[in-house]
């Protein structure tokens, strides 16, 4: 009996150690293939025909233009992939209004290479693919990088399928992307915002591999992109981009940056080209002065008499560690300052100069907006050959410092547009980027911190801010 006992537990450890060894060593994720989609019973179709299955069933409204105004449900527009799933839905297939559907579409899948990556924290909840017909945002929710991966730097990329069975392609603000269910909320302005789709609330809902109903990412094996997925713009063809392009990625070359309604100073220089120190600075300094710099880089000490005091010149004017120049008014693209930070949700858009990628101080995260511009000649943001570099505040990079005006390089990036119409007076062209690395431009032309201190105005720096309730502080 003693030696059964043994004999037992023995066969039960080993049990146990190969149980455990298949929980250290799973088994591969399965990589997808055309072969999969084809035993499944699917067949693929384009991107570009999957957009142009929109356009088709809301061709009264001329396109792309008044579906995504997104300022009620009669002007917030989706198209189901696939049958009605319940009786609200059964409803609107009677009597079409802001949903229809597409029925056969259950049938399709579409395949596309991965083009953004949230690894640096600019893309969020949202995965880009590119079949080299057109390219479109899937609105999904989790870590993404890890699983589609994307390595700009060598331009190796991933296969991914997408099952389009009761997925919603909707359209907000003129970008299309697919995602789940339609919503609207409160935003903490107090205004509704509605929207035709919707991110999944959780990875299980598009990625479940014990519910195949829930299946419908999938990671293929891997790819290089090519020129078919980049297309390169520059001063020379920049009116070519039209509405196929929103979603894609695209390398803009020789853009120059443009700062816009903003006053801003700069140093003044020496014939060899280095800033000229402040006399009154100097001597301040040759007597054994202590400066302190505030934000703006003026000069402060502590007198005889222990108090904090400012260091004025002969006219009773600040003074500087360097001499700069007068306030020059630079001249002014729309209402807006650029570059700028931006709050949208707290009733009225509020904007203010800000000279970093991003805000992201004293957590709060706000959007950048960095102006570029091919069409130098531009007097307005909703023109062909201007656009916004649009940078999250929880990016890794949101307060690394933007190059000064005027400097030129490249940018990589995901061209969108945000507009009720193609032709609304408000519309601008934004460019979002996946790395740091996709912002080119020389390391000489990157402002200064002492630049940013002196330029930025107070105000840049206190924000609208929620308070406890979720509102913002007036």
């Amino acid at each position: 009996m003693k030696i059964n006992k043994l004999f037992f537990v023995a066969v039960f450890g080993i049990l146990c150690a190969g149980c455990y060894n298949d929980f250290d060593t799973p088994a591969p994720a399965k990589v997808w293939t055309d072969e999969d989609m084809s035993a499944l019973g699917l067949r693929p179709i384009s991107i570009k025909e999957l957009k142009q299955a929109y356009v088709d069933n809301f061709s009264e409204f001329g396109g792309l233009s008044n579906t995504g105004s997104n300022g009620g449900w009669s002007d917030t527009k989706t198209l189901k992939l696939g049958a009605p799933s319940s009786a609200v839905e059964a409803e609107y297939k009677t009597d079409p209004g802001n949903m229809r559907f597409w029925e056969d579409a259950a049938g399709f899948y579409i395949k596309g290479k991965v083009i953004s990556s949230d690894a640096q924290g600019n893309v969020y909840k949202s995965l880009y693919i590119d079949d080299g017909t057109a390219a479109i945002e899937l609105k999904l929710c989790g870590t993404l990088y890890t699983t589609f991966k994307l390595n700009l730097g060598t331009m190796e990329s991933t296969w991914v399928y997408v099952k389009l069975k009761d997925f919603y392609l909707g359209n907000y603000r003129m970008m299309l992307s697919l995602g789940d269910a339609p919503s609207n909320a409160l935003n903490t302005g107090l205004a509704d915002k509605y929207y035709a789709n919707s991110n999944f609330e959780s990875v299980d809902m598009w990625a479940n591999l014990n519910n195949p109903v829930y299946n419908r990412v999938l990671a293929g094996g891997p790819c290089q992109l090519d020129a078919s997925n980049i297309k390169v713009v520059n001063s020379s063809n920049y009116n070519e981009l039209g509405q196929d392009d929103y979603g894609r990625l695209i390398r803009f070359e020789g853009v120059t940056i443009r700062y816009a309604g903003v006053k801003y100073q700069d140093l003044q220089l020496d014939e060899q080209g280095n800033p000229i120190m402040n006399p009154v600075y100097g001597k301040f300094i040759a007597e054994g002065g202590k400066p302190i710099f505030d934000r703006q880089g003026a000069v402060w000490y502590y007198n005889k008499a222990h108090e904090l005091e400012q260091l004025l010149d002969e006219n009773d004017k600040p003074v500087y560690e360097y001499l700069w120049t007068d306030d020059i008014e630079k001249p002014t693209i729309g209402d807006n300052p650029y570059p700028n930070w931006i709050v949208t949700d707290s009733g009225s858009p509020v904007f203010s100069a800000w000279y970093h990628w991003a805000y992201s101080r004293e957590n709060v995260s706000l959007y950048g907006s960095v102006l570029m511009m091919l069409n130098t000649e531009a007097t307005a943001t909703n023109v062909a050959g201007v656009y916004g570099i649009r940078t999250s505040g929880y990016s890794r990079f949101a307060m690394r410092p933007i190059p000064a005006d005027g400097s030129v390089g490249n940018v990589l990036g995901i061209y969108s547009i945000y507009s009720k119409s193609a032709t609304y007076p408000y519309a601008q062209y934004q460019i979002t980027v996946n790395r740091i690395e996709d912002l080119e431009f020389p390391e000489e032309s990157l402002l200064s911190q002492e630049w940013i201190d002196h330029n930025t105005p107070d105000a840049s720096y206190n924000p609208p801010v929620k308070d406890g309730s979720g509102e913002y502080d007036e």
